[in-house]
């Protein structure tokens, strides 16, 4: 089975066993020199215009399309310069300034920047574009791999990255999720991401307002993929279905035993 199979096994895999309603993105990242596959997409040529690059994901996710994003072809100027280190200014305030003079998602410009300390971003020219595309159908070997789900959805994605004993750490501000967190945090840590998407998410990419992203490092999506529902294997049945958790009772008697999960009443009886 070559590389690109394998992805293509494994997004399938995603698909089927959590039921998704979008696919999975695979996101590479481009390096300078890096050759790039001709069924990937310049959205500038193709619409005569630059578009945000969270629109390119829902293209992505909803409709099967393979993105190559270029400066030229990212709309969001703020994820170029300051995320994407694709294009710079003569001031590195420039951003913050912006943003507090045409849209205040912070009180202030020193709030804007307070709010994006722990911002994930690339130097300028450390990358040449982005190549995003289905995981089920990907023309690249991915750095990363995007799932857009239900939460809980999410829950399992959560259990199944934490069920080695790892914890995700997660950061939130409100703006620009899917690219800052959703990719380039997810790529520099090589760690899985809870990312909330944000503003322009909702409002420009028509994320759902019951969607989240899950952020997968090419790294872990064996590991993810193949632990899912492995958490609490010991109950049976299993209190988490697909796609919906069933309710839990509590402890309460029916038909004389309490319908309570085993670890409760395994620990109410080392209690001193």
């Amino acid at each position: 089975m070559n590389d690109l199979e394998k992805y293509r096994k494994m997004g399938q895999g995603f698909i089927d066993n959590l039921k998704l309603l979008t696919y999975p993105i695979a996101v590479k990242l481009v390096r300078p020199g890096e050759e790039v596959s001709s069924n990937a997409i310049h959205p500038h040529k193709m619409f005569g215009h630059d578009v945000p690059a969270c629109l390119t994901y829902t293209w992505c996710r909803r409709s099967g399309m393979h993105f190559y994003l270029k400066k030229e072809d990212i709309a969001c100027k703020p994820i170029t310069i300051h995320h994407f280190g694709l294009e710079r200014t003569d001031d590195p305030e420039d951003v913050y300034k912006a943003w507090e003079r045409k849209a205040a998602y912070k009180r202030n410009a020193e709030m804007e920047k307070k709010s994006r300390e722990n911002d994930a971003t690339l130097s300028y020219g450390e990358i040449e574009g982005i190549v995003i595309s289905p995981l089920h159908n990907s023309i690249i070997k991915p750095d990363l791999v995007m799932i857009y789900c239900l939460p809980v959805i999410l829950s399992h994605l959560i259990l199944a990255a934490t069920y080695d004993g790892d914890c995700i750490t997660s950061y939130f501000n409100g703006m620009e999720s899917s690219c800052k967190n959703g990719i380039i945090r997810t790529y520099k840590t090589n760690q899985c991401q809870v990312v909330c998407p944000g503003m322009g998410d909702r409002v420009m990419a028509s994320v759902q307002d019951n969607e989240m992203i899950f952020s997968i490092p090419e790294s872990k999506l064996e590991l993810v993929l193949n632990n899912l529902f492995l958490a609490g294997n010991k109950i049976k049945p299993s209190p988490f279905g697909i796609p919906h958790l069933n309710g839990e009772l509590g402890p309460i008697r029916v038909y004389g035993k309490y319908s309570e999960p085993g670890v409760w009443q395994l620990l109410r009886k080392k209690i001193f």
